[in-house]
C-alpha cells in the first residue's frame, strides 16, 4: 500500500496513511479529550491505523494500548505506526471483529475504552459520498458499545465520538450496557453552526450526573479557535 507520513504536531508523533486508510479530525479530537494516565490499559475498538493509540501513549502516557480492527491492512498499518513511533512494546493491534474482543482479550481487563465507530446505517438514506469506513457493516454501534462494556472493568470509562444526530441512540445503548454518561462535549465547526459531533465519556457502574461542555473548532473567520488549538497543542 502506498503511504505517506503525517506529523501529529507538538507531541512529536507521526502517522503513516495510505490509499486504504486516512484518519479524521474526529479521531484526533477523541484522543485529545481522553482522560487517562500511566496506570491505564486502553482498548481502541475499530482502531484503523492506530492514530488514537499513538496519541494516547505520547500525550496521555497510558500504560498500554490494544487495538481491534477487522480490516487486515489497517491493523497491519497500526502495528507499523506503533513501530514508527517507538511504541511497539506498548501498542499492538488484533485483526478481528469488535464483537470478538471480550473473548479474545478478556472481560473486565481494560481501564479505558475508546471508539470512533461508523456513523451511519446503510439503510438510513444518507448519500454515498460517505466512506464505507463511516457506515455500519457488521460491527454496529450496539456491537461497539457492548464489546467495550464487556472488556471494561467496573468503574472504568468508555469514550466515544459520534454524530450529534445520534446522541439519543448512543445514550440509550450505553445505559443498556451498564454505562452511565458522565461528560458530554458538543463539537461546533463554527460559532454560527449547529453541533456536528460530540465526545462522550460513560462510566461502567457510574451514578447519574452529567457535565456538558462545548468545543468550537473555528471562529467566525474560519481560523482555529484558541480553545481548539490549545487542545491540539496540550491535549
Amino acid at each position: 500500500m502506498k503511504s505517506e507520513e503525517i506529523s501529529l504536531g507538538a507531541c512529536g508523533g507521526r502517522i503513516l496513511v495510505g490509499d486504504g486508510y486516512r484518519f479524521t479530525q474526529d479521531s484526533v479530537l477523541l484522543a485529545n479529550l481522553l482522560r487517562a494516565g500511566s496506570r491505564d490499559r486502553l482498548l481502541d475498538l475499530g482502531c484503523g491505523g492506530g492514530v488514537i493509540g499513538v496519541l494516547a501513549l505520547l500525550k496521555k502516557g497510558v500504560k498500554e494500548v490494544v487495538g481491534v480492527e477487522k480490516d487486515e491492512a489497517a491493523a497491519a498499518l497500526a502495528e507499523r505506526n506503533a513501530a514508527l513511533n517507538g511504541l511497539s512494546d506498548k501498542m499492538r493491534a488484533v485483526c478481528a471483529d469488535v464483537s470478538d474482543a471480550p473473548r479474545l482479550l478478556g472481560r473486565e481487563t481494560f481501564d479505558k475504552v475508546v471508539a470512533n465507530p461508523p456513523y451511519y446505517d446503510f439503510d438510513d438514506g444518507t448519500v454515498s459520498r460517505d466512506s464505507v469506513s463511516k457506515r455500519e457493516s457488521g460491527d454496529t454501534l450496539s456491537a461497539f458499545i457492548a464489546a467495550g462494556a464487556a472488556c471494561l472493568r467496573f468503574g472504568g470509562d468508555f469514550f466515544i465520538v459520534h454524530k450529534a444526530a445520534r446522541l439519543a441512540d448512543v445514550t440509550e445503548i450505553m445505559r443498556g450496557n451498564g454505562l452511565e454518561p458522565k461528560t458530554l462535549t458538543f463539537v461546533f465547526p463554527r460559532p454560527d453552526s449547529s453541533a456536528d459531533t460530540f465526545v462522550m465519556a460513560a462510566r461502567k457502574g457510574g451514578g447519574k450526573g452529567l457535565v456538558v461542555g462545548s468545543l468550537f473548532v473555528a471562529d467566525g473567520a474560519g481560523n482555529p479557535t484558541a480553545q481548539f488549538q490549545a487542545l491540539y497543542d496540550n491535549g
